[in-house]
C-alpha cells in the first residue's frame, strides 16, 4: 500500500536546524535579556505601547517584535552648540561663525537697537522624563536646537549691543535659560535645562576694531570710577573717625568745664553762707587760705640773723 502525504516532509535534523537559527536571531536582535548601564534607563514597550521603565542593571524581555527597549542617556548632560560646532575633544578643535559662512548665518543675530552681533553658545541639558523625551517629540536634539537659537534670538533682539557685549551677558543667559526651559515644557520634550552659555560674543568683522576701541574705552572709565570709589572708601571712613573723636574730646571738655564750673559755684555758695554767718572768723580763714596757696608755690627762705648771711633754713624741705 502506497501512503500519500499531504504536505512536504521535513526531516527532524532540518527542524533542529530551524529551530537554532531562529534562536540565534532573536540573540542578534537582543536575546531575552537586556543591560541597562548606569547612566541610562530602560524604557519597555510592548507591542508599541509603553509598559515599563526599568532601572540600571541585568533584565529580560520578550523578543522582537513583542517587545523593544530604548535606553536613554539620562545621567548625561548633553550640550548644544549654536554659531559654533566642535570638531574633535583631544585636542580641541573647533570652526566657528569666524571661520565657516554656515556658522556665521546660525550666529548672526539683531540687537534691540538694531546692530547685527555674532553670538556663539552652549546649551547644556539632562533628560529628565525618558518617556517623554522619546515618545513626545520627534527629532528630539534638532527640536532643542531650534528652540535655543529662537530664544537665544529672541533675548538678544531685547537687549541693547551694550548689555550683550558687556555688562548683561548674566542676566541674558538666565532669560535664554528660563524661555528654552519654558517652552521645551510647552512641547512636553522631559528634558531639564542645565546650563546656557555666551562663549564668545563679537560685533561683525568691518566694525569690530571700532566696538573694541570703545569697549576699552568703557573698561577704562570703569577702572577710574572703581578707583574712585576705592579712594573714597578709604577717606569716609577716616573723616568720620576722626569726627567721631573730636566731638568725643569736645564732649569730655564739656563735661569738665561744666563739673568745674558746678563746683566752684557750689563752693562759692557755701563759703557766702558761711560769710552771712560770721564775717571775720570767715574773711581770717580765707585770708589765711589765699597766704597758704601762695606758700605752696613760692620758695622761702628764713636766715638767721645772728647765724651769718651764709646760714638759711629751707622750710619746704624735710622736718
Amino acid at each position: 500500500m502506497r501512503v500519500i502525504r499531504s504536505g512536504p516532509w521535513v526531516p527532524g535534523k532540518v527542524k533542529w536546524g530551524l529551530l537554532a537559527l531562529v534562536v540565534v536571531l532573536w540573540f542578534l536582535l537582543g536575546g531575552p535579556f537586556y543591560i541597562v548601564d548606569p547612566e541610562e534607563a530602560g524604557v519597555v514597550l510592548t507591542f508599541g505601547r509603553h509598559t515599563a521603565t526599568t532601572e540600571p542593571g541585568f533584565h529580560f524581555k520578550w523578543p522582537w517584535p513583542v517587545q523593544t527597549v530604548y535606553k536613554p542617556p539620562i545621567n548625561v548632560v548633553q550640550r548644544i552648540e549654536i554659531g559654533f560646532r566642535t570638531v574633535t575633544e583631544d585636542p580641541p578643535t573647533y570652526i566657528s561663525f569666524t571661520n565657516d559662512r554656515d556658522m556665521l548665518t546660525e550666529a548672526q543675530m539683531l540687537t534691540g537697537d538694531e546692530n547685527i552681533i555674532n553670538v556663539a553658545m552652549i546649551m547644556q541639558y539632562r533628560i529628565s522624563d525618558p518617556v517623554a523625551y522619546l515618545f513626545n517629540v520627534r527629532d528630539q536634539e534638532g527640536t532643542l536646537k531650534d528652540i535655543a537659537e529662537a530664544s537665544t534670538r529672541l533675548v538678544v533682539g531685547d537687549n541693547a549691543i551694550d548689555a550683550v557685549l558687556t555688562t548683561g551677558k548674566l542676566e541674558i543667559q538666565t532669560r535664554i535659560m528660563d524661555l528654552i526651559q519654558e517652552i521645551s515644557d510647552q512641547y512636553g520634550m522631559g528634558v531639564k535645562v542645565v546650563a546656557v552659555q555666551l562663549m564668545d560674543v563679537q560685533p561683525p568683522a568691518p566694525v569690530f576694531a571700532a566696538f573694541k576701541d570703545v569697549a576699552t574705552a568703557r573698561e577704562d572709565m570703569q577702572a577710574y570710577i572703581n578707583e574712585a570709589e576705592s579712594y573714597r572708601n578709604q577717606q569716609i571712613p577716616e573723616a568720620r573717625a576722626d569726627s567721631v573723636e573730636m566731638v568725643n574730646s569736645a564732649l569730655g571738655y564739656s563735661a569738665v568745664r561744666v563739673n568745674t564750673a558746678i563746683g566752684e559755684a557750689g563752693r562759692f555758695t557755701a563759703v557766702a553762707e558761711e560769710y552771712r554767718k560770721s564775717p571775720e572768723v570767715t574773711a581770717t580763714r580765707l585770708h589765711l587760705e589765699t597766704i597758704a596757696n601762695l606758700l605752696e608755690t613760692v620758695e622761702v627762705l628764713v636766715v638767721d640773723e645772728t647765724a651769718g648771711a651764709l646760714t638759711h633754713y629751707d622750710l619746704g624741705g624735710s622736718e
